[in-house]
């Protein structure tokens, strides 16, 4: 103002100062300008000592109390909670073989579906031959089994005439028997008894007459001749008696032995022949009802072939089970280049047996999918579950039961309703660490969410460090924040139990150095940056407890790399300048230099 003033002067107002009191304002101009000028120089040389130490190339902080959290910081991607699977489950055509089928037509990747939308088309074209083939052999075990049934009706019915038709021999021989013993032999008997007493009788007779012709032969009444022939009577009437007394003998000792021995032997076969026709009637029926079984057996199985080839086909047919979005299933051995066999899910490519082809995400509920490095895997924690032991309490009761058919068929209950109730399993006792979520297309919200589990096992490395073990986490979204898609990247924090209150704690970056070597920082001086032995304490990925070597107000430097370079520098100086000692010189000046540490 004062030289805009000095400059013009010809256009100052009317109603200006007066003249004298601008010219003490010219005089004052230049004892200020001067008195500055000395007060700096002054300053400066009293100051230099420490002005020269100064560096404008260095970003400094000053050590204060923190408190200090130890998180986990991991990049993940965005999966869902509840995941509906579509799995191929045509099994495999040939033996040996792990392929099922091929894709005839499949969905776009990330379309939106409704459910009972048609998702996949597998080829069924194999199937279909052999659904023919399958219903030809189906229809001869049908009629094998048939005839094998009208076989049985036709043994039945015979085994049951051959065994009464026994039966009635068996009677027929016992009356036989019973006939001779109570009528035939004695009517026998009486016959021949009365034909002995006839003979007898006509002896007797022809002996009287004997006597009778003595006299009648001597009176003169008959001729010597005709008493000779009636003599030849009377020996045939003995002839005949002993005839008949032959008969009776032979009736008695031989002929009731013999017919009593054959009706007896004729009865005992009959009996063992029904015998062997009840054995051989139960052997043919039994042979009868185990081909019928097995052909009904053989039956059942191409019935249940042709059944199961029917299902195979409506298998190639996968349909959605919900409404959501299609997306296409990727391996962790896939995803990381590992694994003998990568699936590809497009038009014409093969597909396995139980193969996951895609998903269906319930987009309200999602998560992250992460993975923790191993030095950090026992600072996790995710939910605590407990058993109820709902499912052994309905199979103890189940058991129970003595009957086989209840014991299978409730089985099959139970099957059906442990995995509809799975829920009540178990129960939530203690929810895991909490966390904190960005999406990287959702950069301005933070998200919180919660440890849902990790894994007890390290994952299948990557092949590019194939040393680095990590352990599956995954971190639920507790909010339901809309337009959210799996396989968006996120970043995840997650916050531990270990915590420590009021201890001085720097930045990371401040911090150079190695566990073998020691950890150290650069701390200023009156004289400059210092390099300071420093012990640390626990760290989070953004400032790092210092229990040894600094206390609070110290002020350390945040970029102690341009130190590192300039003592590079020095020692170059150092060795160009001793060039005989070169080689140990520079490997002191190398030694001098540390890294960063990995905390």
């Amino acid at each position: 103002m004062l030289q805009a003033s000095f400059s013009r002067p010809e256009k100052s107002p009317p109603n200006d100062k007066p003249s004298s009191l601008k010219f003490s304002y010219n005089k004052l101009f230049f004892p200020i300008v001067f008195a500055i000028v000395a007060i700096g120089f002054t300053v400066t040389i009293f100051l230099w000592p420490k002005a020269k130490n100064l560096r404008v190339d260095l970003v400094t902080h000053s050590v204060r109390l923190e408190k200090l959290q130890i998180t986990v910081l991991e990049r993940g991607t965005l999966e869902a909670v509840d995941n509906k699977d579509i799995v191929c489950q045509v099994r495999s055509g040939s033996k040996g073989s792990s392929f099922s089928t091929t894709i005839k037509w499949v969905i776009d990747d990330g379309s939106h579906v409704k459910q009972n939308d048609l998702l996949v088309e597998l080829d069924d074209s194999g199937l279909q031959e052999q659904l023919k083939s399958q219903q030809i052999t189906r229809d001869r075990s049908r009629n094998d089994s048939i005839q094998a049934e009208a076989s049985y009706d036709i043994i039945t019915s015979q085994s049951e005439s051959d065994i009464q038709s026994s039966i009635v021999a068996i009677e027929l021989a016992k009356l036989d028997l019973e006939k001779f013993e109570e009528g035939d032999y004695k009517q026998q008997v009486a016959e021949v008894e009365g034909r002995f007493y006839l003979a007898e009788s006509d002896l007797s007779m022809w002996n009287d007459r004997d006597v009778w012709l003595d006299r009648m032969v001597s009176k003169g009444y008959l001729t010597p001749k005709q008493a000779l022939a009636d003599r030849f009577k009377l020996k045939s009437a003995e002839y005949s008696l002993e005839k008949v007394k032959e008969e009776i003998r032979v009736l008695k000792n031989y002929t009731k032995k013999r017919t009593l021995t054959e009706l007896r032997s004729k009865l005992a076969e009959n009996i063992r022949a029904k015998d062997r026709l009840t054995t051989q009637s139960k052997s043919k029926e039994i042979q009868a009802i185990n081909d019928s079984l097995t052909k009904k057996s053989i039956f059942s199985k191409e019935e249940t072939r042709f059944k199961e080839i029917e299902d195979e086909i409506k298998k190639c047919f996968l349909h959605a089970p919900q409404d959501g979005l299609v997306v296409y299933y990727v391996s962790e051995q896939a995803r990381f280049g590992s694994g003998s066999q990568q699936a590809t899910i497009a038009q014409g490519e093969p597909v396995r047996e139980g193969q996951k082809i895609m998903r269906i995400p319930n987009l309200s509920h999602m998560m992250v999918n992460t993975r923790v490095h191993e030095a950090m895997r026992s600072r996790i924690r995710g939910d605590l579950w407990k058993k109820t032991g709902y499912g052994e309490i309905r199979q103890a009761g189940i058991l129970m039961t003595n009957n086989p058919l209840c014991i299978i068929s409730g089985f099959a209950a139970y099957l059906e309703i442990h995995n509809e109730f799975q829920e009540k399993e178990q129960e939530l006792t203690d929810t895991g660490l909490t966390a904190s979520i960005k999406i990287d297309s959702f950069p301005d919200k933070v998200l919180q969410g919660h440890v849902k589990h990790i894994d007890e096992v390290a994952s299948q490395s990557d092949w590019l460090s194939s040393d680095v073990k990590v352990y599956r986490t995954l971190v639920s979204i507790d909010e339901s924040v809309p337009d959210l898609k799996p396989g968006m990247s996120a970043s995840v924090t997650i916050y531990t139990d270990t915590k420590a209150d009021d201890v001085p704690a720097i930045p990371v970056q401040a911090v150079i150095g190695s566990s073998q070597s020691g950890f150290f920082c650069f701390v200023i001086t009156p004289d400059g940056p210092k390099e300071t032995p420093i012990k640390l304490g626990v760290s989070n990925e953004k400032l790092v407890e210092i229990k040894e070597g600094i206390k609070e107000g110290d002020v350390v430097v945040l970029n102690p790399k341009n130190l590192s370079r300039d003592a590079k520098k020095d020692s170059s100086k150092a060795d160009a300048d001793n060039q005989p000692t070169s080689n140990t010189k520079k490997k002191d000046s190398k030694s001098k230099v540390k890294t960063k540490p990995s905390l």
